[in-house]
C-alpha cells in the first residue's frame, strides 16, 4: 500500500493531482545564525501573512493546482498549524517537510547530537508529528550552503538519509544559489547521491532541487540515468536563468527520454512574489510556463507526467 502524507492526513496517490514540488508558504530567513562570512540580507525570505498566502492558494486551486510541497523545515520559520489551516481553507493538499536547511539555520541541538539522534528526530516528525502536534511531514530535505558537503551539513545529510531509509520518505535537496557557478554542473547532485547511497538510499527516492539555476544538461541527464528526479523549481525567476532557456533544457531532457524524471515548481519564498503585492504568484507555472511548454511541443501526456504522475510517484510512501 502506498500513501502520500499531507498536513491533513494520508491520502491515496491517485487523488494528489497537479502538484508543484518545491514552494514555501511560511518561512523566516532572519531566524538564521548569521556571521561575518555570510552576506547581508538585502531582501530576506519571509512569509508570515497567512491570509494573503491562503488567497494565493485559492487562486492556485482555481487554475487547476491541487497539491503543493512546502519545503520549509524546522529552524527556518515552519509553521505547521498555519499550513494545516491554509490547506483546509484552500482545498490544496500540502506536503510538509522535515530535515535540515543550510548551516546557519540548523538548530542548536544538532551541533552536539549524533547522527542517530538526528535521524530519530526526523523519523518522529514523519511518523508521530512535528512541533508538538500530530501533523506529520511527508518529505525529507537536505540542504547545503557551500560548494561542498562537509562538516555539520554532511552530518545532517547523513541523518536525513538514515531517516529516509527507515521511513521510505523521499529526499529533496538544496544546493547553494551563490555557489552555482563554482559547483560542477551548477548543483551538488553527485555529492548528495554519494552521501545518500552510502546509507543505502535508492537514488530514485532523491530529488535534485534547484537544478535550473545553472543547468548543465549533461549532468542532469546523467543524474536521471542514475535514477534521481530532477527538479526545475525556480521557474519564473529570470535572474537565475531565463524561462526561455529552461524550456530549451527541458526539451532536450525530454527528447533524451527522461521526462519521467522531471519535476516543476517556482520556489516562492517572499511576500513580494505574491500576486497581491504585484508578483507572479504561485500559479505562474500553470498559467504562463506550461502554455509555453505546449507551444514548444510538449503534449498533454508529457505535461500530465510532469505535473501529476512524477510528483505522485516520488511523494508516495510504502506502508
Amino acid at each position: 500500500m502506498k500513501i502520500i502524507r499531507t498536513v491533513n492526513g494520508d491520502i491515496d496517490p491517485s487523488v494528489l493531482g497537479i502538484t508543484q514540488t518545491h514552494e514555501h508558504l511560511t518561512c523566516d530567513q532572519t531566524l538564521g545564525k548569521m556571521d561575518d562570512s555570510f552576506p547581508a540580507l538585502s531582501s530576506p525570505m519571509i512569509l508570515k501573512d497567512a491570509a494573503t498566502i491562503t488567497k494565493e492558494l485559492q487562486g492556485y486551486y482555481a487554475v487547476g493546482g491541487r497539491a503543493m510541497v512546502e519545503a520549509t523545515v524546522f529552524g527556518w520559520g515552519r509553521d505547521v498549524l498555519a499550513l494545516r489551516e491554509m490547506s483546509l481553507s484552500s482545498s490544496v493538499h500540502i506536503i510538509a517537510s522535515s530535515g535540515f536547511y543550510t548551516q546557519e539555520y540548523i538548530p542548536e541541538f544538532a551541533y552536539e547530537a549524533s547522527v542517530e539522534m538526528l535521524a530519530e528526530f526526523l523519523v518522529n516528525e514523519l511518523t508521530q508529528g512535528m512541533e508538538s502536534t500530530n501533523i506529520k511531514a511527508g518529505l525529507l530535505k537536505s540542504g547545503c550552503g557551500y560548494p561542498i558537503i562537509e562538516g555539520l551539513e554532511k552530518k545532517c545529510a547523513t541523518a536525513v538519509a538514515r531517516a529516509a531509509r527507515i521511513t521510505g520518505a523521499a529526499i529533496t535537496t538544496h544546493s547553494p544559489a551563490a555557489g552555482r557557478f563554482e559547483t560542477p554542473g551548477g548543483n551538488l547532485g553527485y555529492q548528495f547521491l554519494k552521501v545518500f547511497e552510502a546509507e543505502g538510499v535508492d537514488p530514485s527516492r532523491v530529488i535534485i532541487g534547484h537544478a535550473d539555476q545553472n543547468a548543465d544538461i549533461r549532468q542532469l541527464i546523467d543524474l536521471a540515468r542514475q535514477g534521481a528526479m530532477i527538479e526545475f523549481d525556480v521557474i519564473g525567476k529570470n535572474f537565475r536563468l531565463l524561462d526561455e532557456t529552461r524550456i530549451e533544457l527541458l526539451t532536450k531532457f525530454a527528447e533524451a527520454g527522461y521526462d519521467g524524471h522531471l519535476l516543476l515548481s517556482t520556489d516562492r519564498c517572499r511576500i513580494s512574489e505574491s500576486k497581491y503585492y504585484g508578483g507572479p504568484g504561485y500559479d505562474h507555472l500553470l498559467i504562463s510556463f506550461i502554455p509555453r511548454l505546449k507551444n514548444n511541443g510538449f503534449d498533454d501526456a508529457i505535461i500530465h507526467r510532469l505535473l501529476v504522475d512524477n510528483p505522485a510517484k516520488i511523494l508516495s510512501i510504502s506502508m
